[in-house]
């Protein structure tokens, strides 16, 4: 089995539309009338903010990764889970205020995202609560695990956006006319 083939497995997943309906309207109608729907998706930046939030907590438990695997900096490695998991509530919010936001297809790809991420982050969790006591082969085992699962989730999440078009159709066509590029010269 082929990652493409995976990735058409999420796509065709309909046993989880009545959940993501459900979930949906949940989230849409949380956010409402107010500004937190556009503050999460990004209006102001000009294009989705969950992408750009992502990097920190991935980049933060590769850290963690090469600290614990290559340094033997398992202290080191700790912070990085912390601070990993401090960025996870701000990605979470503004990956499903994304994600209630998409069409049905690319809901059940998200909603398969959201899920291997999750297990990600409880991974993560589960590493640094049992390194808050010292770190053995466990806590490592347990990190490395969670982020091969981030991995299997920033996959879908790819798929969902590069392949599917999630989000694209809010990124401006070059550049703004007010913008500084189209007044220079």
């Amino acid at each position: 089995m082929n990652l493409e083939s995976v990735f058409r497995k999420a796509e065709a997943a309909r046993f989880l539309d009545g959940g993501s309906r459900f979930l949906q309207q949940r989230i849409q109608g949380a956010l409402g009338s107010s500004d937190a729907g556009p503050l999460l998706r990004g209006s102001w930046l000009g294009h989705p903010v969950h992408p750009v939030l992502v990097s920190l907590p991935i980049g933060a438990w590769v850290g963690a990764s090469v600290f614990d695997l290559a340094f033997r900096d398992h202290v080191g490695a700790r912070r990085l889970i912390g601070l990993g998991l401090l960025a996870t509530p701000p990605t979470l919010m503004t990956g499903w205020a994304d994600w209630a936001d998409r069409d049905t297809v690319q809901r059940r790809v998200g909603l398969i995202h959201a899920e291997a991420n999750a297990i990600g982050v409880v991974a993560m969790l589960a590493s640094y609560l049992r390194r808050r006591h010292g770190t053995d082969g466990r806590a490592v085992a347990t990190s490395t695990a969670g982020l091969l699962a981030i991995g299997i989730g920033g996959a879908l999440g790819g798929h969902l956006t590069y392949a599917m078009g999630a989000g694209v159709d809010e990124v401006r066509e070059g550049p703004r006319s007010d913008s500084p590029l189209t007044s220079v010269g």
